[in-house]
């Protein structure tokens, strides 16, 4: 199974996203990537953000969790969305890391119908306009007494 682990950024009210086309249709996505062996989920997003958007980034614990059904050709995938505390710079493109051909802001009341990669915008409205919100405790480390 792949694991892809993202992050979102909400600010007055919209969230960050990177915008791509595929087949001529506009696709919208949260800013991560695939997970590697030994890295920690929490670098792998801050590392992401970095090489595609210029930035640093605070990761926060962990929004929700999907799971992606292999398909024609697309290996099954484990999305692990966390929440971006606070980020450090302006975020723009960086076209040597990314195919994405911009940043954008996307108002949380229309992620219900945007087209988003993980399609998870009926839940990110949910998390940012239902109360209470909900976020999952992220263990970075649950083995620390090595019970071995």
């Amino acid at each position: 199974m792949k694991v892809r682990v993202s992050a979102v950024f909400e600010q007055a009210g919209e969230i960050l996203c990177m915008k791509y086309i595929y087949g001529g249709k506009e696709v919208f996505s949260l800013p991560g990537g695939g997970v590697d062996n030994d890295i920690p989920l929490q670098d792998v997003v801050a590392k992401e953000w970095n090489e595609e958007l210029g930035i640093k980034v605070d990761i926060g614990d962990i929004i929700l969790v999907g799971e992606a059904p292999a398909r024609s050709g697309h290996p099954q995938t484990l999305h692990v969305v966390f929440e971006a505390r606070k980020i450090y710079g302006t975020p723009e493109v960086q076209p040597a890391n990314t195919t994405s051909i911009g940043v954008v802001w996307i108002p949380v009341e229309t992620l219900a119908s945007i087209s988003l990669y993980p399609d998870v915008g009926k839940q990110l409205h949910a998390c940012f306009t239902e109360e209470p919100r909900r976020c999952v405790t992220f263990i970075s480390d649950c083995m620390k007494r090595q019970y071995r």
